[in-house]
């Protein structure tokens, strides 16, 4: 059956998206729609960069380096951030999927991937709000109103716990409930295995993005 799953209608119907996803027998255009999700992945972290969010650290080198010096610095970062995009995409498609797809007796790996495309959007998406929240209100992306990182910073001063709780976001639920859903219908797999896996996985990513801004590093994930 050669039944098309569209990714964005996976975030407007994610029971439809599943359904023909499951259904179909190969996924059509897959090499094509990996290409655009990573392009658009390279171009959201170049968006960031252009507008200087993530450049804390080198904003704190500016009066040591000459014009010349900081204007090659800031080139550097831009293109390094497009790289940086690409690897986020690698990590969030492939390798994700590949540690979902060791739980499958049923799923193909490429639905897997299908499914992991729906949650470098939202990711992609969620970094989008950074944007206005930097640029109109000064709020860092671990002080986002739509994450726990405010709470965290009324009940602790501890940095690595600030910039972790900050991770865990309205967005994170959204994709975490998109992952199980599909994960689950694809891999066929026991709930309390998916759920456990999933926790496991997005858990160890949002750990190593608190560790990166706790080192003062830019932060990836």
């Amino acid at each position: 059956m050669h039944t098309e799953a569209k990714l964005i209608q996976g975030l407007k119907s994610p029971s439809t998206f599943f359904y023909r996803l499951g259904e179909t027998e190969m996924v059509p255009r897959f090499g094509k729609r990996m290409t655009w999700l990573f392009v658009l992945s390279a171009l959201v972290f170049g968006f960031l960069a252009f507008f200087g969010i993530g450049m804390d650290s080198l904003a704190k080198e500016a009066t040591s380096l000459t014009p010349l010096e900081y204007e090659l610095e800031k080139t550097m970062f831009f293109f390094g951030r497009l790289i940086a995009g690409l690897l986020y995409a690698a990590l969030i498609l492939f390798f994700s999927s590949l540690v979902f797809w060791t739980i499958s007796d049923h799923g193909e790996y490429r639905k897997i991937v299908m499914v992991q495309g729906l949650t470098l959007l939202i990711l992609l998406l969620e970094k989008l709000t950074f944007v206005p929240l930097s640029l109109f209100f000064s709020i860092e992306w671990y002080s986002s109103p739509f994450s726990l990182g405010v709470i965290a910073q009324s009940i602790t001063s501890k940095s690595f716990v600030v910039y972790l709780l900050g991770a865990i976001s309205l967005f994170k639920v959204w994709m975490i409930y998109l992952q199980y859903r599909g994960i689950k219908y694809l891999t066929r797999q026991k709930s309390w295995l998916v759920w456990l896996v999933i926790v496991l996985v997005n858990g160890l990513f949002w750990a190593l993005n608190a560790l990166l801004a706790y080192l003062d590093l830019s932060t990836l994930i």
